[in-house]
């Protein structure tokens, strides 16, 4: 599907891009919510599902797609662009790279500074943000100053270890070039508290960064920020999965970095994937696996079931890095949040499979964290290689185990306000490669 569509735009005329382009700026888009189907009160935001009848499009389907896929990524604006952003993102989406673990070495991280008043405006509103109103150190989330601190914290620790640390975002990212940092300065084009959480907005699968597409309204435009991010530094994102058609519709993918997970087997490779309150939908998997096939990479697609929330997200698990880490020869789980037995394949059918039957053929162990500390960051650790974790200080019992058991180095920052808007070290860090 997206080659033929990048195909499609090179053959088609003029005017019918231009009606395409016009089109994609203001897509017939048709949602349907969860929300509407609960007692409504009080409840943190859900996920909407959203789809284009064919009937309510003038384009070509795969022309639409094609064009979407260019425009978002490559701001293309008439035909001529159009063309040559095809051309551009085929010949980088047929690239072959190494695809890199999640036990792969880190040698360069990004880390994202929100802005002040960005964060100030989740104050009274920590519902709406999914945000906890006090951090467990006791002071008021979201803190500006306390983010600041945060970032620091992770950043020179990982500094300690030989990483290049270099931070993105708005006006407020020069606080961090004051105080000696690598900055990015992009343009923001929303509102957005949750920037620091660069996990979710792109993927580093290899040295070209593929852009996500985020589920909840009050973090799309995050992506915008990424791609920028890498454009800036010399890496071209190759790819966005946006929109996949069935057949009787265009459905707008759900894709989120925490939600995917590289695991390096012995002899194979597997790309786990997150299924539940903002996990891959289906539109998104077909669409990475279409973009694995076109760079000839053979790896096992799995979707694992998360729990989801109603009234209290601190019951479910948003992202699939909240209940799975992998480090060495062992995935570690917190499998009381997740669904841990049966798992989805997906090759050319959707199968059932037993997640012990694929942890077996991968080749690798299974073990459980003790659970006592914060559950919500519990995995939620920052594997940089080499037997090293960078994890939140909160959760000392899961550390102690895993340097006792597993003979893993585990460097401790404090993170009271990046754990207050739900996420770890992993969350509030994107790892990229420039070889």
């Amino acid at each position: 599907m997206i080659l033929e569509a990048l195909e499609g735009v090179l053959s088609s005329e003029d005017e019918a891009l231009s009606l395409a382009l016009k089109e994609v700026r203001e897509p017939p888009l048709r949602r349907i919510s969860y929300t509407g189907a609960f007692h409504p009160s009080g409840i943190p935001p859900q996920p909407e599902i959203e789809f284009i009848e064919l009937e309510d499009l003038k384009t070509r389907p795969d022309l639409f797609i094609g064009v979407d896929l260019i425009s978002c990524l490559l701001r293309a604006e008439d035909p001529d662009s159009l063309k040559e952003g095809a051309e551009d993102l085929i010949s980088r989406m047929r690239r072959k790279e190494e695809i890199r673990s999640e036990d792969s070495q880190k040698s360069h991280i990004a880390l994202a500074l929100p802005e002040k008043e960005h964060l100030e405006a989740v104050i009274g509103r920590w519902t709406d943000y999914v945000w906890k109103p006090r951090a467990y150190d006791g002071s008021e989330a979201p803190s500006f100053e306390g983010w600041v601190e945060d970032l620091k914290a992770i950043a020179d620790a990982l500094k300690n270890e030989g990483i290049n640390v270099i931070f993105y975002g708005g006006d407020s990212v020069e606080e961090m070039r004051e105080i000696g940092y690598n900055v990015v300065k992009v343009k923001l084009r929303k509102e957005l508290p949750k920037l620091g959480y660069p996990r979710d907005p792109s993927v580093a699968w290899s040295n070209s960064p593929v852009i996500m597409n985020m589920t909840l309204e009050h973090r799309r435009g995050e992506e915008d920020a990424a791609a920028d991010f890498f454009s800036n530094i010399g890496l071209k994102p190759a790819f966005r999965p946006r929109f996949w058609s069935d057949g009787r519709r265009i459905v707008r993918a759900r894709a989120e970095g925490g939600n995917f997970i590289v695991v390096r087997g012995k002899d194979r490779v597997a790309l786990f994937t997150g299924i539940g309150i903002r996990g891959s939908n289906r539109a998104a998997i077909e669409l990475i696996k279409e973009y694995f096939s076109l760079k000839g990479v053979d790896l096992d697609i799995y979707g694992v079931p998360l729990p989801g929330y109603i009234r209290d997200w601190r019951t479910g698990a948003v992202h699939l890095d909240v209940v799975m880490m992998n480090a060495g020869p062992c995935v570690f789980l917190s499998p009381g949040r997740m669904g841990f037995y049966s798992f989805l394949k997906f090759g050319d059918n959707i199968d059932f499979v037993d997640a012990g039957s694929v942890f077996n053929e991968l080749g690798v162990e299974v073990d459980e964290i003790p659970a006592k500390g914060s559950e919500i960051t519990l995995v939620n650790a920052l594997n940089i290689g080499r037997g090293k974790l960078v994890v939140d200080a909160y959760n000392e019992e899961a550390s102690d185990y895993l340097e006792r058991e597993w003979g893993l180095d585990v460097i401790r920052v404090k993170i009271p306000q990046v754990e207050a808007g739900g996420g770890g070290v992993r969350c509030a860090s994107r790892e990229y490669y420039t070889d």
